[in-house]
């Protein structure tokens, strides 16, 4: 937000002042401005010293100065130029990009003091008034979060994961042992991006050595955000520029074809996929919602969290923002929807944060809605950029790509860390096994109901496929009965504990429906 705002100002200002300096101290102005038009920015701001060095106080070159030492990270630069002007008795809008520039350095105290100063200027633009609140607001926030950290102590997953180029953008299976993530290659005249995955034994174990995903799902185009279904069946993930696209960026889906190679992408058609950008998708742990990130580009300053619910046709149905307090005028990306089906962790721009963009978590509510978000917390967010955040089947386990750590092998990394008890998620597990005729072996395709015990709430409902198969994932540290009324068969009961089952190992059990014949009783085996 801050940066659009200092943009946005900045340049319309330069030729506003009215101050004393000399014609060939304006001449070198002149050639900066041709010289960024050409994006020659080192000849510049050698043109611009040479028209501070003539005239000191040439309120607009120390300004022009302060915006292209701003736009390269050198916020110490910057800040120099910017006390100049305001010792010189400069524009009063100086302490606007004063106290932005303060803000991005870290030092928050004298930011607040200093955007302070630009609002009770009889001369500031209410237009900005909303934006500088909120840099205030995130000022606050970041102070009191300094004074209480949080533990954190990021992992680096290491050379067999990460390379020297950009792996961002994971996912993870139910059993918390496939990762799936995006590497992007940068070298050459075209980037390309490409779905890698790296497996482990369990966890703890170490993760192997990770390969491109076998199949047609990798192209010599570019691949995206992408998300992997709970049992490893079917990979959605977004794609720009393709023939069969509704608009910039949309989103396909592949399936598991069953010998470790994935079929060609499909795209989930205009109920899903608008005429701009969709992308960045995450699926609930049944299968049946998915989430994903809406707006004009990827630029976007407004991008929000949209979902859709898959219909009993096998479509997903109309996409609509989701519902509560997530979605704000500002961007909120890189959703996740973790395995408990509760909680939903994001990047936002639009909360109160200590910088651009900072991971969060929202609870689902009894009505179905989201509710508060809530910061992670420092120093796992900073002042920079925080995205693609994935949580593991345990619940406490983050993963996360970031260029920011020192012990990076490329551009961009992929790393792990243990999420604080406030913002953790619930341990799940997962129950798989097969419904066949008890009589025959056929297989049978029905559904499944379970149900907690202790609270006689019913959890979730599956149903096999015509293979009998089915896959469930539910919270751990509980009792449930299984339920099946199967058309045909005596109704089919049985409880079994997840009490101590860990994510990554299924729970596995078998089903024997008994075809209803002259004889043939009801057993209960839960009672």
């Amino acid at each position: 937000m801050q940066k659009k705002l200092f943009m946005g100002l900045v340049m319309s200002l330069f030729c506003s002042l009215v101050v004393a300096q000399s014609n060939r101290a304006v001449k070198y102005f002149n050639k900066a401005r041709e010289a960024v038009t050409l994006n020659e920015y080192k000849e510049a701001k050698e043109y611009l010293d040479k028209a501070i060095e003539d005239s000191p106080g040439y309120s607009d070159a120390l300004l022009f100065a302060a915006d292209l030492y701003r736009k390269e990270g050198n916020t110490d630069k910057a800040l120099q130029y910017y006390e100049t002007v305001l010792q010189n008795r400069g524009p009063y809008y100086t302490y606007l990009f004063y106290g932005q520039t303060l803000f991005a350095a870290g030092r928050y105290q004298e930011a607040i003091k200093a955007l302070n100063a630009y609002q009770q200027s009889p001369q500031a633009n209410p237009k900005y008034a909303g934006e500088i609140q909120q840099l205030i607001d995130n000022s606050s926030f970041a102070i009191q979060s300094q004074a209480s950290p949080r533990p954190y102590n990021p992992e680096n997953m290491g050379k067999d994961v990460n390379t020297d180029q950009m792996e961002y953008f994971p996912s993870i299976s139910a059993d918390g042992n496939t990762l799936v993530f995006t590497h992007r290659n940068m070298e050459g005249s075209k980037t390309d991006e490409d779905f890698w995955v790296t497996q482990r034994d369990s966890s703890g174990a170490p993760w192997s050595k990770a390969e491109p995903l076998r199949g047609f799902l990798n192209t010599e185009l570019n691949e995206g955000a992408q998300a992997i279904t709970s049992d490893g069946g079917i990979i959605y993930f977004a794609a720009c520029e393709r023939r069969d696209g509704f608009g910039s960026c949309d989103i396909y889906a592949s399936f598991n074809q069953g010998d470790g190679t994935w079929s060609r992408p499909v795209n989930l058609g205009d109920s899903v996929n608008s005429r701009v950008w969709d992308s960045q998708p995450s699926i609930s742990s049944d299968g049946r919602t998915l989430y994903f990130v809406r707006g004009r580009s990827s630029y976007d300053k407004d991008i929000n969290i949209y979902y859709a619910e898959l219909r009993a046709d096998g479509r997903f149905g109309k996409a609509k923002p989701i519902p509560g307090k997530v979605n704000t005028s500002g961007q909120e990306t890189s959703p996740f929807i973790h395995f408990d089906n509760q909680s939903l962790y994001f990047s936002s721009n639009g909360h109160p944060g200590m910088g651009d963009l900072d991971f969060f978590v929202s609870r689902r509510q009894p009505d179905g809605s989201w509710g508060e978000p809530e910061n992670l917390g420092y120093p796992i967010n900073t002042g920079g950029q925080e995205f693609s955040l994935i949580v593991a089947p345990d619940g406490k386990t983050g993963f996360f790509a970031s260029d920011a750590l020192e012990d990076g092998f490329g551009l961009l990394d992929l790393y792990s860390f243990e999420l604080p008890e406030e913002v953790r998620a619930i341990e799940i597990a997962y129950i798989k096994g097969k419904v066949t005729n008890k009589k025959t072996g056929q297989s049978i395709a029905t559904e499944i109901n379970f149900t907690n015990i202790d609270s006689e709430e019913k959890i979730l409902t599956e149903r096999s496929g015509r293979s009998g198969n089915y896959f469930a994932v539910l919270p751990g540290n509980a009792d449930y009965a299984l339920n099946i009324q199967a058309e045909g068969y005596l109704f089919y009961s049985k409880n079994f504990s997840l009490a101590t089952q860990t994510a990554d190992r299924a729970f596995e059990l078998n089903v024997e429906l008994v075809p209803i014949e002259v004889g043939e009783r009801v057993k209960l085996e839960n009672v």
